[in-house]
């Protein structure tokens, strides 16, 4: 799947600093709307609301959930008609849970109904109820500039993009999905100085390069004594 090739999800670590817990008072509305123009609605439940980047602080609580409902099976897509249904707890639990956001979009880009499609909510209202949750998360708003994008909706994957690296301008790989975006777009400028930074910074996926190769564009982004990525 294509999708794969734009994410490592060694990468997806996020801000993970040992700060106080949340409490299930710290509500997590359901907000905004669907890409048809429907209102976002989704069930509430008893457990939660956890902040994902807070994840270490409250490791009990991530581990309840993870164990029973975000196994590795839901997370790989191959439990059948549980899979949605489970990833759908997991981020009522967790709203912006990072694996389970990807998994969400994983499915719907498969357009796989026999996952369970028809149950829960989609995955733009999913991301939008993360943000509004945890609005200083750069991996979810960098989850929601991959959906967009594949979706299309290119200005708004820019912006996406662009608030991750504002909150978090080290992460690597909010840096190369900017330069796949930049060079897709044909500034090749813009894509080659992202490309310069991640493959300086040793980012392992190659297919940034290999786009700026193929357009005649990778000679001399490499500084000398730096190692090529081939």
């Amino acid at each position: 799947m294509r999708l794969l090739a734009t994410l490592c999800l060694g990468g997806l670590i996020g801000v993970t600093g040992a700060v106080p817990a949340l409490s299930a008072n710290n509500a997590a509305p359901w907000v905004g709307t669907t890409f048809r123009g429907t209102p976002c609605r989704g069930e509430w439940m008893n457990y939660g609301p956890y902040d994902y980047l807070q994840r270490n602080a409250i490791p009990e609580k991530l581990t309840i959930v993870e164990r029973h409902h975000f196994t590795p099976a839901i997370e790989q897509l191959v439990a059948g008609e549980k899979v949605v249904p489970n990833i759908d707890y997991t981020l009522r639990a967790w709203p912006n849970h990072h694996r389970a956001l990807y998994s969400i979009i994983r499915v719907y880009l498969m357009g796989n109904v026999r996952l369970g499609q028809h149950k829960g909510s989609t995955p733009e209202c999913y991301l939008q109820r993360a943000l509004n949750y945890s609005p200083e998360d750069p991996v979810a708003h960098m989850l929601f500039g991959i959906y967009l994008q594949r979706k299309g909706k290119t200005e708004q994957a820019m912006k996406m993009y662009q608030q991750a690296e504002k909150l978090d301008p080290m992460n690597m790989q909010v840096k190369y999905n900017l330069g796949l975006l930049f060079a897709r777009q044909g500034d090749y400028v813009a894509a080659r100085e992202y490309a310069r930074q991640v493959y300086n910074a040793g980012f392992p996926l190659a297919g940034l390069r290999e786009r700026l190769q193929s357009a005649n564009q990778w000679q001399g982004v490499l500084s000398n004594n730096s190692a090529s990525p081939d």
